[in-house]
């Protein structure tokens, strides 16, 4: 009897499907977790994981002399990652030269949830906390954030009870309510020191920045100056909550084809809006990953493509609003104009 008691006892505080205390507010929690990033020592195993690919990684975060510092680094495949020094971001590959990017930021989830600001957050998600569980071992609260708007995925978001520490992030489809990608936590190691990895980064010398990146959200450009371009199209529908950050033109990769391009952020989420030349008159299949989706349409002689963390219907109401003009500013259109 003894050992089965022992067996049953971690499991005791299991209780996903209760109710829970209606005075625990989900905004103190989410505050008291990015007071604990700024100030936690931590290594977080998960995997990264949607319906076509399981990714695991290793996400380091710590403190030397109130600096901070984080290690994201795949565990399959080529070594490669990405680590933060200060407002740098260095990406890095087995065998090939570094990227230095100023004013980047984490791109998965669980980086950007403890950077982003909260403020700008509400304005687009309601938070709620839905009740208790265990995730790879720990007890965690679990706050559900809401969508304002029907054109955005919803979150549901795991934060250890005792250190405050987001462990766990899920996206939820806002049409049937499934995960549609999810970075699963399987190992948590909490300590008073960061560990060798967040050492050896502290004591790098990081040179100079190659770009400046692209930060939390259009919040964060505010007093700065965004690189803007005028095109002559313009697009007549935004989603709810998105605000363009920057357009510019580029050049492909290995080409010399050029491209316009708007980006758009809401701060968790980004999207691109790339207008080319059409090079090839097929028709393209839509490209799926996750919550990632990729569109192309033609237009005449132009191809409008539509990439990022959107649901396809949005992509396709992007696209389908493309309209040529004579003199179009982008600034015209640099916040969603979707259904409330």
């Amino acid at each position: 009897m003894a050992v089965l008691l022992m067996a049953v006892l971690p499991f005791s505080d299991l209780r996903a499907d209760e109710s829970v205390n209606p005075g625990l507010d989900a905004k103190v929690w989410l505050e008291k977790m990015q007071q604990a990033y700024r100030q936690s020592n931590f290594e977080l195993f998960f995997v990264k994981q949607t319906s076509a690919l399981s990714e695991p990684v290793i996400f380091s975060h710590g403190v030397v002399n109130d600096k901070q510092y984080s290690h994201w680094m795949y565990l399959n495949g080529i070594p490669m990652g990405y680590f933060t020094v200060g407002d740098k971001v260095v990406y890095f590959k087995a065998g090939e030269r570094p990227d230095v990017v100023k004013s980047g930021r984490h791109h998965f989830l669980l980086g950007r949830f403890n950077e982003i600001n909260l403020a700008h957050l509400y304005s687009n998600y309601v938070p709620v906390v839905t009740g208790r569980n265990r995730i790879a071992g720990r007890n965690v609260l679990a706050i559900r954030l809401n969508s304002k708007h029907s054109d955005l995925y919803g979150y549901m978001l795991y934060l250890d009870e005792t250190t405050n520490v987001l462990l766990q992030v899920d996206v939820i489809s806002p049409d049937n309510g499934m995960i549609i990608e999810c970075y699963l936590a399987t190992h948590y190691i909490y300590g008073d020191t960061p560990n060798q990895i967040i050492q050896n980064i502290s004591e790098a010398t990081v040179p100079e920045a190659d770009v400046t990146g692209r930060n939390d959200s259009a919040d964060s450009f505010k007093g700065t100056k965004r690189r803007q371009s005028n095109f002559s199209w313009r697009l007549e529908y935004i989603p709810s909550g998105f605000s363009l950050i920057y357009s510019e033109t580029v050049k492909l990769t290995d080409s010399d084809v050029h491209a316009d391009h708007l980006f758009y952020s809401d701060g968790l989420a980004d999207f691109s809006v790339y207008r080319i030349k059409t090079m090839d008159a097929r028709e393209f299949p839509v490209v799926n990953q996750g919550p990632v989706n990729l569109l192309r349409h033609t237009y005449g002689d132009y191809e409008v493509i539509v990439v990022g963390d959107l649901l396809l219907k949005e992509e396709e109401k992007i696209a389908e609003s493309y309209t040529e003009t004579d003199a179009a500013n982008v600034e015209s259109q640099t916040s969603g104009s979707g259904d409330e």
